[in-house]
């Protein structure tokens, strides 16, 4: 719910980006949405394999 994150900073999560489901770690909280979407809670997420990247704006439906 916007405004509302479920989850917290350094929190493990599993999301679909894609068809891939990849596992990361909760790097920034975009807690009332973002230009693209204003809606929903969002997430920057570290996935640290195969090498570390950022995914952006990962909306928190995504996350399984």
């Amino acid at each position: 719910m916007k405004g509302h994150p479920k989850y917290k900073l350094g929190d493990a999560v599993t999301f679909q980006f894609g068809d891939k489901t990849l596992n990361g770690e909760v790097y920034i909280i975009d807690a009332y949405g973002t230009f693209f979407d204003d809606s929903d809670v969002s997430y920057d997420i570290m996935v640290a394999q195969p090498s570390p990247c950022l995914y952006k704006h990962i909306n928190e439906r995504r996350i399984l």
